[in-house]
């Protein structure tokens, strides 16, 4: 026959077996290591690692101010690419005109030297009193105090190489009321060739 105790006998405390976990099997050696990979980093790697922290904190506090410098320059380029547009702009302007005057120099015809050739050539007792160019006609309007005076005129321009087809378009005698002399009066056309 089996005797059974149901009793409730006070059992003994076994501070080796808490909740179920026995700490007998723990081995003092792992225990170590495990507290040393635990707390070692807190006392080796952390002063390191705040070492680096703040380096790297300094670096970029000195990137920042550096970053703030070149918003700075780059706002001021800003402007600064503003007033290249604006001159550049001026300048395609300036070109323009420059090309307009070149043109208008190009074109312009300059009759100093017909004029010189024509001063040379007039004979002394005949006045130009009205000359006039337009396009390649040119008309002189004058007076002579004979008529040969306006023949030998009219050859030397003939002779000229500047002029072609040189013609009178009519001549008429008066007498001057100034000093009652007989004169000649004349108009010639002719056509420039050249003027250089």
């Amino acid at each position: 026959m089996i005797k059974i105790n149901l009793s409730t006998a006070q059992k003994q405390f076994d501070a080796s077996n808490v909740g179920g976990f026995d700490f007998t099997k723990i081995k003092p050696i792992w225990l170590g290591l495990a507290f040393i990979f635990l707390y070692l980093p807190d006392f080796t790697l952390v002063p390191m690692w705040e070492e680096d922290f703040n380096n790297k904190s300094n670096e970029l506090s000195t990137l920042q101010g550096k970053l703030t410098s070149l918003k700075r320059k780059v706002s001021q380029s800003a402007q600064y690419e503003k007033q290249i547009r604006e001159l550049k702009a001026q300048e395609e302007n300036l070109s323009k005109k420059l090309t307009a005057v070149k043109q208008a120099i190009s074109e312009k015809r300059n009759p100093s030297n017909l004029l010189i050739y024509i001063a040379k050539n007039i004979p002394a007792d005949l006045w130009i009193s009205d000359l006039n160019i337009d396009n390649d006609l040119m008309v002189i309007k004058g007076e002579a105090l004979s008529y040969g005076s306006v023949g030998t005129f009219l050859t030397n321009l003939r002779s000229s190489v500047f002029i072609r087809d040189a013609i009178i378009k009519g001549t008429t005698s008066e007498v001057r009321a100034s000093d009652k002399k007989r004169i000649e009066k004349f108009e010639v056309h002719f056509f420039l060739s050249r003027l250089d």
